[in-house]
């Protein structure tokens, strides 16, 4: 027996769609007891299932055969009382258990080729339309101000105990549409550097998976040494302590490529620069969300190159959206505090 509502999380693996996962629970734990399970799985023949499975699930056939069938995954004996997952890999394996159990079923993000309302809580960024859906404003993260704002300090105040204000660049890398070339990082260093002369600031840095071994490289060599207090070189030593930077900053700054980053900078509640560089721009719909950050005062936008306008004030908390979300979600589900 356990205390609380046994929640499974679908993961596939890829660390942004398990951290809004986590998101969710996080701040649902908040509106009453959770006990959480991590469900690893990865999908079979990708471009087969994809095609087969929206048919298999709208015809309704037996959910057990199709999850064998499609994936790989070893989940708990004890049946969940609720199942959350992101990602579009996920998604079939969501209604499959959720048909399997007969338990109510929660998906963020696009939901491929099924329909919205074969989830209980359908939640995107933009409306769809359909009678589960729920439109975000920002997607659920694992940030917590507070503790951002705590670790931060502690870390500063260990590590980096300089007198003069910290700004903290968080890359990303190609994605959403954008694509950087060497010469693309190396004009976001000597951005940087020149910020730092004229402003009189040091740089906290730390790369991604997607900022690839290159462009990490050629950012590393633009970067002046007298601008830089303390960086993370993702390709070198994946040192885990992004959330201890954007805490310890006076001011963040963040590549428009990533959403999921573009989400947890907001979530930490520190004033926040989305920075645009690179070829290429968003679809629509990302371009859309940017612009709804910008207007809600999450995040001011700036192209790399720009002339710096001074640290912008934060006007929103995220803490506040998160919190209504996961009551909304919470009410969907008819699920009480």
């Amino acid at each position: 027996m356990t205390d609380g509502l046994r929640v499974w999380l679908l993961s596939d693996g890829v660390p942004g769609h398990l951290n809004q996962a986590r998101g969710l629970a996080y701040w649902m734990a908040k509106q009453l007891p959770l006990y959480v399970e991590e469900v690893s799985l990865r999908l079979r023949a990708r471009t087969l299932s994809r095609r087969v499975l929206p048919m298999w699930i709208k015809r309704s056939m037996d959910p057990l055969r199709a999850l064998e069938w499609a994936y790989n995954v070893d989940y708990p004996e004890d049946a969940p009382d609720l199942i959350i997952s992101a990602g579009g890999n996920t998604a079939f394996a969501n209604v499959l258990l959720k048909r399997r159990f007969g338990v109510p079923n929660v998906f963020i993000g696009s939901g491929r080729r099924l329909d919205g309302n074969t989830f209980a809580a359908h939640l995107t960024l933009e409306s769809t339309g359909g009678h589960s859906n729920i439109r975000m404003t920002l997607s659920p993260s694992t940030v917590d101000a507070f503790q951002i704002v705590e670790a931060g300090r502690s870390w500063r105040k260990t590590v980096v105990p300089l007198d003069q204000q910290l700004f903290c660049m968080a890359c990303g890398g190609n994605g959403a549409g954008i694509r950087y070339g060497v010469k693309d990082w190396i004009r976001l260093g000597h951005w940087m550097s020149r910020m730092a002369s004229e402003l009189g600031i040091r740089w906290l840095v730390s790369t991604s998976r997607r900022t690839t071994p290159r462009g990490e490289s050629a950012l590393r060599e633009a970067i002046a040494p007298a601008a830089l207090a303390y960086a993370v070189w993702w390709h070198q030593d994946p040192e885990p302590i992004f959330h201890q930077l954007l805490g310890a900053a006076d001011c963040n700054f963040v590549t428009h490529d990533s959403m999921s980053m573009i989400n947890e900078c907001i979530s930490a509640e520190r004033p926040l620069v989305v920075v645009e560089g690179g070829l290429g721009r968003p679809d629509t719909r990302y371009e859309n969300v940017l612009k709804k950050f910008s207007e809600l005062g999450f995040c001011r936008r700036m192209q790399v190159d720009a002339e710096f306008q001074g640290t912008p004030r934060l006007s929103a908390p995220a803490s506040q959206f998160h919190q209504a979300l996961a009551r909304e979600v919470l009410g969907a589900l008819s699920i009480n505090d």
